[in-house]
This record gives structure tokens, sequence and C-alpha cells, in this order.
């Protein structure tokens, strides 16, 4: 019975650690655009890529829904973004790099709401 509660209670952190994850890579994008430096927020949730491809595997292994690898997916694409304008630079000024982010957000958003509508709602409830 422990054991159990114990491989639960690791499939639940394991679940929704990609989550807080991304919520605290959202909040601390948006952060550096304001121009404050969340300098222990970036410590703290910043993924390697091994520890992303552990994370991405588990998610594959333990048959995770797509929802649950969307922060994912969106934690790779800002790494991406934030390491090419660091290493080679992306030609636009900070709008234009924030509106790219916001729009990486909320094709983010639209993944769950397009999950809600379509698993979680039923067409009669509309």
């Amino acid at each position: 019975m422990e054991r159990n509660l114990k491989y639960k209670g690791f499939l639940i952190i394991l679940k929704y650690i990609p989550h807080i994850n991304a919520l605290c890579y959202m909040i601390y994008t948006l952060l550096c655009f304001a121009g404050i430096d969340p300098l222990i927020l970036g410590q703290l949730t910043k993924m390697s890529l091994f520890s992303w491809s552990f994370m991405f595997l588990t998610s594959i292994i333990f048959r995770y829904c797509y929802v649950h690898r969307l922060p994912l997916y969106y934690i790779a694409v800002n790494e991406f973004l934030v390491n090419l304008d660091y290493y080679v630079g992306i030609p636009v000024d900070d709008t234009k790099l924030l509106l790219i982010h916001l729009t990486v957000i909320m094709s983010l958003i639209y993944g769950y709401s397009y999950y809600y509508v379509k698993h979680k709602l039923k067409w009669e409830d509309l």
C-alpha cells in the first residue's frame, strides 16, 4: 500500500512539474521584458536539454496526453528563442520579440482550450 502511494505521488508530481515550470518561464519572460530581472526565479526554473528530454520521455512512457506535453513544447520553444537571440541575435526590437513570446504563450493557451472543449465539454453543453 505504501509503495502504491509513493508511485502515485511520483506520477502526480511528474505530471504537474512541467506546468509549474512553464508558468514560471512565462512569469520570468514577462518580468524580464518589464525591466525586472528575477534572477532567483530564472535559476530555479531553467531546464537543460537533459532534464527536458527526461521529462518528455517520461511523459511518453507513462502515456500522458498531449496536454501534459504542451508546457514542455513551450519550454523548448522559449529556450530556443532565448538562446537564438542571445547567441545569434534576432534582428527585431524588444517589442516585436515580446510579441513573438506572447504568440507562443497564446498558442499554449489555445492548446489547453482546444483540449478542454474537445474532451471535457460535450457539444450538448454548448
